[in-house]
C-alpha cells in the first residue's frame, strides 16, 4: 500500500512540476513585447526533407491584443513578408515584384512561429482532451531542453483560428505535438507537428533577441528593393491565375488524348467511378483539396452553400482529394468532421499533376461545352459565383 501511495504521490508531483514549467513559458511569452529570432522550417515525409526554409522573424506584440495578429516581418531567400497590423506587403525575389495591399496570406506564414505558440499553449494545458507527457531532456544546439508531448484525443490544432478543435468520433484518434523548451530561459526552441500518417513539420526558434530594434520604415515597405516592380496583391493573383490557365492550355495541347472529359475518378462515398464526359450540359466546379489544409476547410461552408444554392440548375460541384496520403476510410471520416456536404472524389493526384495543380484549394470551373474556363488557387467567392451565374 505504501509503495502504491508513494508512486501516486510522485506522479502527482511530477505533473505539477511539468505544469509549472509550462506556466513559466506562458508567462515568459506573455511578457515579450518585441522579439527577433532565426528559424529553420522543415517538412519531412518518411525521412525525406521536402521543404526547408531558413527564416529571420520579427514580432511586435506591444500593441496587439488576444486573438489579433501582431505586426510581423519574415524574411528568407525567396521573399520578405511584412504585416503592419492591417495589411501585407511582400517582395518576391525570383519575380522581382513587390505585392502590396493584401490582407491575410492564405498559406498561413505564421505556422509554428512564436505567435501561435503564445496563443495556444494556455489552451493546451487546460484542455481536458489533451494529455501532457514529459520526455527525457534533450540538447538543442548544445543547450539543455525540456521536451513535452501534447497528445490530443479526437482533437487537432486549428492553426488558422488558433484554437483546439475536438470531434465526436466513434473511434478514438490521437494526435501528438512536441514542444522543446530551453531550461535556462523557458523559451520554446522547437515545435514539431504531424503532417499526414508518416510526415512531420517542424520549426526551430534560435538566436532570440528581445532588444532588437527595427527601422520604422520597415512597416511601409520602403526598405524593400527599389528595383522591384510594385503591384497590388489583386493584380498579382490575377497574373498567377492567368499563368495557371496558360499552363492548363499548354498541358491540354501536349496531351490531346486525355482532355478533361476523358477522365474518371472514384467517388469517396461508394467508389463509383464518376465519368467526366457526363459533365457536358452542366457548369462544373472542381475543388482540389487535401487533408489538414486550413484554407480548404475555411472554404467548405461557402462551397456547401454554392452546392445547395444551384442544386436545381445545371450545376455540379465535386471536391477532389489529390495528395493521396490517406486511405479512403480516413478521408471519409475527415470530410464528415469538416462538414463537407458536397460529393468528393479521390485518387486525384494524376489529374492534379496534369493540370499543374499544386496549391489548395484550387478551383477549376468547366462550362457546359466541357471547356475549362477558370483555374485559380485560393477561393474568391464573388468571382467564382459570378462565373457560375454567367455560364448557367
Amino acid at each position: 500500500m505504501y509503495l502504491i501511495f508513494l508512486l501516486s504521490t510522485l506522479q502527482i508531483t511530477s505533473q505539477e512540476l511539468n505544469l509549472e514549467i509550462l506556466k513559466k513559458t506562458i508567462t515568459t511569452l506573455s511578457n515579450i513585447e518585441r522579439v527577433f529570432y532565426t528559424s529553420s522550417f522543415e517538412g519531412n515525409e518518411e525521412g525525406v526533407t521536402y521543404i526547408n526554409s531558413e527564416d529571420a522573424i520579427y514580432f511586435d506584440f506591444s500593441n496587439s491584443t488576444r486573438n489579433k495578429t501582431p505586426k510581423y516581418y519574415i524574411k528568407n531567400k525567396e521573399s520578405e513578408l511584412i504585416f503592419d497590423g492591417e495589411s501585407h506587403v511582400q517582395s518576391l525575389v525570383s519575380e522581382k515584384l513587390i505585392a502590396t495591399g493584401g490582407s491575410r496570406n492564405p498559406n498561413n506564414p505564421l505556422l509554428l512561429t512564436l505567435h501561435p505558440i503564445k496563443e495556444l499553449l494556455p489552451q493546451l494545458i487546460t484542455n481536458e482532451n489533451v494529455e501532457i507527457k514529459r520526455s527525457n531532456d534533450v540538447f538543442v544546439n548544445e543547450q539543455k531542453n525540456y521536451q513535452f508531448e501534447f497528445v490530443l484525443k479526437n482533437s487537432n490544432i486549428d492553426w488558422e483560428r488558433l484554437r483546439i478543435n475536438t470531434f465526436d468520433l466513434a473511434d478514438v484518434k490521437y494526435t501528438t505535438y512536441i514542444l522543446n523548451i530551453n531550461t535556462s530561459d523557458y523559451l520554446p526552441s522547437k515545435i514539431i507537428m504531424p503532417n499526414g500518417p508518416s510526415g512531420t513539420m517542424s520549426r526551430t526558434i534560435e538566436n532570440v533577441n528581445l532588444n532588437y530594434k527595427v527601422d520604422p520604415n520597415l512597416w511601409t515597405g520602403d526598405l524593400l528593393p527599389n528595383e522591384f516592380t510594385k503591384i497590388s496583391f489583386g493584380d498579382y493573383v490575377k497574373q498567377m491565375q492567368e499563368k495557371m490557365m496558360l499552363q492548363v492550355k499548354e498541358s491540354t495541347a501536349k496531351n490531346e488524348t486525355k482532355k478533361i472529359e476523358n477522365w474518371e475518378l472514384p467517388n469517396l462515398d461508394n467508389d463509383k467511378l464518376i465519368d467526366f464526359s457526363t459533365f457536358k450540359g452542366n457548369v462544373v466546379l472542381l475543388e482540389f483539396w487535401f487533408k489538414f489544409c486550413g484554407p480548404c476547410v475555411k472554404a467548405v461552408p461557402e462551397l456547401n452553400a454554392l452546392s445547395e444554392k444551384y442544386k436545381n440548375e445545371n450545376f455540379l460541384l465535386y471536391g477532389i482529394e489529390f495528395r493521396e496520403n490517406f486511405p479512403k476510410e480516413n478521408l471519409q471520416e475527415y470530410t464528415s468532421k469538416i462538414k463537407m456536404s458536397y460529393p468528393t472524389l479521390y485518387k486525384g493526384k494524376e489529374l492534379a499533376d496534369k493540370y499543374s495543380v499544386q496549391a489548395a484549394p484550387t478551383v477549376m470551373i468547366i462550362d457546359k461545352k466541357g471547356t475549362i474556363i477558370y483555374v485559380a488557387s485560393g477561393f474568391d467567392k464573388e468571382k467564382i459565383e459570378s462565373i457560375i451565374k454567367d455560364n448557367l
